[in-house]
């Protein structure tokens, strides 16, 4: 029994609001009636009858027309209300007379929401994956290839409530568990604090690699990020794109083909029929089958059939549907005037081969129970070959947008208890009609159609196990489905906000963006004005939308790899095809470097000529660290093989390899008499190890994610990057010197100056801190890049600081000025994931991920140095300029 409210609150309305004080008394008092009498139909546990679910947000209601301010009879909610029909009337407690005064007081008083407007803490990609990538490293490690993730991030930052997000993880829940063979419901976990990002097992639902990769073959949202955190993400699930939106997977892995795609469901009735153990015919001759026939089913034009059989899950219901006939009587059979084969009443047996005179059926609907207890639906034609939409001229589905009938959307939108109740009518036909059949046939006919009670009893039973497997979803049986009615809020035309959000801008900003180009202007330029586009056009945008506002690179289902054995994710999510620089290691000069490919390969690069000198081929997935040693001679590298190697620039040899990381080797640097090699993996190891026979001298675990490494020039210490602190490390023995950190985002890039004095790490949110040896904090936070720093040169004296970032820029920072206009070489197109100063002093050599090396003249950032006391030589001046 519900509470009603306190004898107080009737009081509490007589008095007049005319301060803010009584304003937001009086919006408390309005929000208890609504959160007393409809929040359980319209919010509770994300229900959202009436495709409502933010019935106690106030300002929301205002929002969306549910409330007019000052005119109470306009209010359409409050109308239903006073007349009595909100709540329904079956639904107790009823509201009272002090309590619908409250709502008119409070309308008229002009609806204040009782509440200032706080900022809603907008989730960035950032949070996004460092929940998730926090999540991983609480599974086993063998565990998370299995992981995949749905987000809601993007309507928390559009303003949606928790409520109304819950409908979202209701319909969610109920989705995934329609679309399994396991025999258990599991739902989706979430693993942030907002509960906006969701966790499946691929093991729940007895799916794979296969069937994630069909998901996004259809998936348009694809944005690959540059981040480490997604790196590391795409590690741990073998998986290049293992997030999804969840609204988008709702709305349209709900729908065939799609939807029969992910439940495996083969291409004919008769295949899917052996699937669940159901011999259809040899049930119908032996009698096991339990018919209904009536007109009027709602769906379908003309009379239906539906036929109950027992599955090796539970039930299977299959209809037969029939077009129906034109009103004119004509000649059929030999010029007789037969009754048509679409009339049951005429024709109640069949189908084709079971029957002296069957009916003619012109398709159906099979609906069977998964292992866990909830539905499954099917489509046919008259040869029970599987469709995605129903014909029109037979069932229609006023919900979607051409009224076809879906597989699995409409299906769930009509079945919200399951099977319908339908009482069987053929039964009585034939009771008033004795004379119409024949004696055999009457008795397979009562055998077949057992009557209104017995066919009701059956569907009564089903609907009850079926409503308790949807309850363990946390959905509940209704008049409005969840996942339909997801799909249909997933369809709506998309406007300013709901835009920026999905792209992960501000209002404001996305607005600019926009306004900033030709394109598009002419693709999404209503939303600058206040209007909307189709979700139509939005999808076929959205990829123009990413490019020309350079928000990441594009997702391409068409490139993934090969998988694991397995078949659970990609044996290498982070392998590119063609030209790609994943680091970049360059000789003093800066004629030469080392690359690290996206391609498997270890490239000795000629950087003046713009082509591959050698190709060191040994490497069994993408090469994602490389280094030279300080005599030339040699060149490390590091891969998703979870292998490093060294190999032999003259000839292009390999001459050692270190097998033991278990994970991607991020970073490899030499010592500098070039006989030992560091290398630091994504499985939170250090291994300190010999060029000449590959053995380790020493190894240090559980740092975390190693990101990147730089060598003391000295031989003293190794400085090892990680997911939050930057760690030193004696060279000698491993051990722990020192420890920067716990920083908020993964440090990226690291980069010791050449006196061994000065050290520079960048992170991925951008920021660069620069620290003295000495020096307990850094001494010098410096920001300014858009997006993740990617690679960090230091001069000596700690002054002058090189850094590329994923913002496509080249930045020079002078840390001795208060403040200063950023000298920014802006000529690269992508990500600069390598960057050096040159011997030379007066110039800089940077590298992108498109494999574009670029020089920079800096001279008249940092003035002319002094001489040295003895002349080095000087760097012959080969390298085309390109000024900033």
């Amino acid at each position: 029994m519900r509470t009603t409210l306190l004898p107080t609150l009737a009081l509490l309305a007589l008095a007049s609001p005319a301060r803010a004080d009584d304003a937001k008394l009086l919006a408390q008092q309005a929000k208890t009636v609504l959160k007393t009498h409809c929040y359980r139909c319209h919010g509770q546990d994300g229900s959202v009858e009436g495709a409502m679910n933010f019935v106690t947000d106030l300002g929301k209601l205002v929002a969306r027309k549910k409330i007019v301010p000052n005119d109470a009879k306009g209010s359409r909610l409050f109308r239903r209300v006073d007349d009595g029909t909100m709540p329904p009337p079956d639904e107790n407690p009823r509201p009272s007379a002090a309590e619908v005064a409250i709502l008119k007081k409070w309308i008229e008083a002009g609806a204040p929401t009782g509440e200032t407007d706080s900022a809603h803490k907008q989730i960035t990609q950032a949070d996004v994956f460092a929940a998730v990538l926090a999540d991983l490293e609480t599974l086993d490690r063998r565990a998370r290839r299995f992981q995949r993730y749905f987000t809601l991030t993007h309507l928390h930052n559009a303003g949606l409530s928790d409520e109304e997000l819950q409908t979202y993880r209701n319909a969610l829940a109920k989705l995934v568990n329609s679309l399994s063979w396991g025999s258990k419901i599991v739902n989706p976990v979430a693993v942030d604090a907002n509960r906006t990002i969701l966790r499946i097992d691929l093991r729940w639902f007895v799916w794979d690699a296969t069937i994630w990769n069909r998901v996004l073959q259809e998936y348009p949202y694809g944005v690959l990020d540059d981040s480490v955190s997604a790196r590391a993400v795409a590690v741990g699930t073998a998986a290049k794109q293992p997030l999804l939106r969840a609204d988008w997977f709702i709305a349209t892995a709900s729908r065939a083909p799609l939807y029969y795609d992910v439940l495996q469901l083969p291409a004919n009735l008769a295949e899917l029929e052996k699937l669940i153990r159901v011999d259809a015919a040899e049930n119908i001759r032996q009698e096991r089958v339990t018919r209904a026939g009536f007109n009027g089913s709602g769906i379908s034009r003309f009379n239906r059939v539906l036929e109950r059989h027992d599955s090796a899950q539970g039930m299977y219901w299959r209809t037969y549907d029939f077009d129906e006939p034109q009103a004119n009587l004509v000649d059929r059979v030999n010029g007789g005037l037969l009754p048509d084969r679409r009339n049951i009443f005429a024709f109640p047996l069949g189908p084709g081969g079971l029957a002296e005179n069957p009916f003619q059926h012109a398709g159906g609907e099979a609906i069977f129970a998964l292992p866990n207890g909830l539905h499954a639906y099917y489509l046919i034609n008259a040869v029970n070959t599987r469709l995605d939409k129903g014909p029109l001229n037979i069932v229609s589905d006023p919900k979607r947008p051409d009224r076809a009938v879906e597989a699995g959307v409409s299906c769930m939108s009509c079945h919200v208890t399951g099977i319908l109740p339908k009482a069987d009518q053929v039964l009585d036909h034939l009771g008033k009609n004795p004379k119409a059949f024949k004696r055999e046939e009457s008795e397979v006919i009562r055998a077949l159609f057992p009557g209104k009670d017995a066919v009701l009893k059956l569907m009564e039973a089903d609907a009850k196990k079926y409503a308790e497997a949807v309850a363990k979803t946390g959905a509940k049986v209704s008049r409005f489905e969840a996942v339909s009615t997801i799909t249909q809020k997933y369809e709506a035309d998309v406007d300013l906000v709901s835009g920026a959000s999905e792209i992960g801008l501000s209002v404001d900003e996305f607005r600019g963006r926009i306004s900033q180009s030709e394109l598009l202007v002419k693709h999404v330029g209503a939303l600058r004005a206040g209007g909307t586009v189709t979700r139509q056009l939005w999808v076929q945008a959205f990829g123009d939308i990413v490019r020309e506002m350079q928000l990441g690179g594009l997702y391409q289902a068409n490139l993934n790899g090969p998988t694991l054995k397995d078949n659970t994710g990609e044996l290498d999510p982070l392998e590119a095809r063609g030209d790609s620089a994943n680091q970049w290691a360059f000789t003093p000069d800066g004629r030469r470097a080392i690359v690290a490919s996206g391609d498997r390969s270890v490239r000795y690069f000629d950087v003046e000529g713009r082509r591959d000198l050698k190709r060191f081929v040994g490497h069994t997935a993408s090469v994602w660290a490389v280094a030279l040693s300080a005599d030339g001679k040699w060149a490390a590298s590091g891969g998703m093989d979870g292998t490093a190697r060294v190999w032999d620039l003259a000839t292009g040899l390999e001459i050692a390899k270190f097998t033991d990381h278990t994970s991607l080797v991020s970073a490899v640097a030499f010592v500098p008499n070039g006989k030992w090699v560091v290398s630091g993996s994504f499985d939170g190891t250090v291994a300190y190890w010999k060029v000449a026979d590959g053995k380790e001298g020493w190894r240090v675990e559980k740092l975390g994610l190693v990101t990147a490494l730089a060598v003391d020039p000295h031989g003293k210490f190794v400085a090892v990057a990680t997911e939050n602190a930057l760690v030193m490390l004696d060279l000698a023995t491993g051990a722990e010197l020192k420890r920067y950190g716990k920083f908020t985002s993964p440090l990226s890039a690291v980069a010791i100056s050449p006196d061994g004095q000065w050290i520079a790490a960048g992170n991925d949110a951008g920021t660069v801190r620069v620290w003295q040896l000495s020096d307990e904090k850094a001494r010098f936070t410096l920001t300014g890049h858009e997006g993740g720093v990617r690679s960090v040169a230091i001069k000596d004296g700690g002054r002058w600081v090189l850094t590329g970032g994923a913002d496509r820029t080249l930045r020079l920072w002078d840390t001795s000025a208060a403040k200063q206009e950023l000298p920014a070489f802006r000529k690269h197109g992508a990500s600069v994931t390598g960057a050096a100063f040159l011997g030379n002093g007066t110039q800089t050599v940077s590298g992108d991920r498109d494999l574009t090396v670029l020089p920079w003249k800096i001279d008249r950032f940092i003035g002319t140095a002094p001489a040295p006391k003895v002349e080095a030589p000087k760097t012959p001046d080969r390298i085309p300029y390109a000024e900033p």
